[in-house]
Formats: structure tokens, sequence, C-alpha cells
């Protein structure tokens, strides 16, 4: 196989299998083109602008939106979210790398395994999909807003959990969710183990233990969130965004913690 190929096979996956490797010919000059073909990468190089001017990542950041404004309505349930989640990351690896979700997109990129811009368009890109989603959804039932209020993941009842607490819990959800996707899918470690086919459907097992288990968890919270741009889409619909920025700053800080310890345990040696 070529370079180019190995590249490109870099390119589609979620760092799961297919990673440039270190020894490959003319590595360091492809990385400069396609950061995101290796699997460690230093802050300077994810930080770098000229990922904008691929027009690859703006496609592939398209088709993000689009599969997540696809999976917005049915993935209120829990057990929805194993077949689903499992099927459209198998099904849009092959495309932008099947990430389907922005927590997953941030916290790729708090690890060092995704550059800057395609974070960028990834985010804006899933938020678009996932507002138009909700939109949708609310014009094909003909609900009212008030409908959408307590969808599962985003509704806090304020009088029995305090924004503090519904913090606590997302973040810990969120660190749990990390613990697993990132030992059966995201860590390039772990693609002698599992593979890119089984990855995801254990992601999708981990995503709806994580939303039964913080569902059932406080009377009044209806679960954590695990994905920002899901829940603003409903909250959109809902004309409703109060304690929104827990979703945020709830997986923001669980992303964060783990890029550190990623640091620090790093999955490659940097050799000079």
């Amino acid at each position: 196989m070529s370079v180019e190929d190995e590249i490109e096979e870099a390119k589609t996956t979620t760092k799961s299998e297919f990673t440039l490797s270190r020894t490959a010919s003319g590595f360091e000059e492809k990385v400069a083109k396609t950061l995101d073909a290796t699997p460690f990468c230093s802050w300077r190089q994810s930080l770098k602008l000229n990922g904008f001017n691929d027009l690859g990542t703006w496609k592939e950041a398209g088709v993000e939106g689009m599969s997540l404004g696809v999976m917005t309505p049915a993935i209120l349930g829990a057990l929805a979210s194993v077949p689903l989640v499992s099927w459209f990351i198998l099904t849009g690896g092959p495309v932008s790398g099947g990430h389907f979700n922005l927590f997953i997109v941030i916290l790729t990129f708090t690890a060092r395994l995704s550059s800057f811009p395609r974070t960028a368009l990834y985010v804006v890109w899933q938020c678009a999909g996932a507002v138009v989603a909700g939109w949708l959804i609310r014009a094909s039932l003909g609900a009212p807003k008030e409908t959408f209020c307590a969808a599962g993941g985003r509704y806090i009842d304020s009088s029995l959990v305090t924004p503090a607490e519904a913090f606590t819990l997302e973040t810990m959800t969120a660190l749990s969710f990390i613990f697993i996707s990132f030992g059966v899918g995201l860590d390039p470690r772990q693609r002698g183990v599992f593979g890119p086919a089984l990855s995801p459907i254990l992601v999708g097992f981990a995503y709806a233990l994580c939303n039964f288990a913080s569902g059932i968890a406080r009377v009044g919270y209806s679960g954590a969130s695990l994905d920002p741009a899901r829940c603003l889409g409903l909250m959109a619909t809902s004309e409703n965004l109060e304690y929104h920025y827990i979703h945020w700053v709830g997986d923001i800080t669980a992303a964060v913690i783990n890029g550190f310890l990623y640091w620090m345990i790093p999955p490659y040696t940097c050799t000079k």
C-alpha cells in the first residue's frame, strides 16, 4: 500500500485501526499536509490553521452535520442509542471518521488526535445539523414547544437538582464514557485488540449505558448530555436554553481532564 493510500485510510477512521506509521516513507511531509493521519501530534501542530484550506475537511464536516441531524430524532432513548450510534459510526467512518458526537470531537482534540481546523468545522456543522433536525422534528410532529422540554439528556428540575449537582453528574458521567470509549475505540493502542468493526458497537453500548445510568440517578434529572450539540438542537426547539451551559462546561471539563491524563500517559513515545 502506498503512503497516499495509508493517509486516506487514516483520514477516514476514528484512529482505531489505520494511522500512518512513523516509519513510513515521507511521514513528515505527508503529515504536514494531513495532520489527522498521525496517532500523535504536538499542540503546535494541532493548532495550525492550514487545515481550513482543505476542501476535503469541509466536505467531511458537512457529512458530520447531516448525520447528526438524522440521528437526533431517535436518539432520545438509551436503547435506541446502541444500534444507531454503532451503525452511524460504521456508515460515516469511511467519509468523515464517524464522530457524530460533539463530545467525541472535543475529546479527540484535547487528546491531540484531531487538528483544530477539523475540530472547529465539526463543532459548527454538528451544532447546525442538530438545530435543523430539532426544528424539523417539531414541524413534522406538529407539537408545541413544551413537548420537548423534558427530553432525555437535557432536562433539569432546578427545584430538585442544583446546577452544581447537574454539572458534577454531567462531568462524572462524561469521564466514565471517556474511560470506556477510549479503551475500546479511540486510543490508537487498541487498534490491534478490537479493530475498526467492533469498536463502534462497543462505543454504542457505552453511550447507552451512561445515558441510562445517569437518567435514573436523580429525580428531576433526565440524564447526562454526552453530546452538547444534540441537546442544543432539542433545547432550541423548545425555545428554552436554560442550563444548557452545563452540557458544554461539564463535557469540556471531562475532555480537558482526559487530555491532561493522555499527555501524562501518552500512547506513543516521541523520539527525536
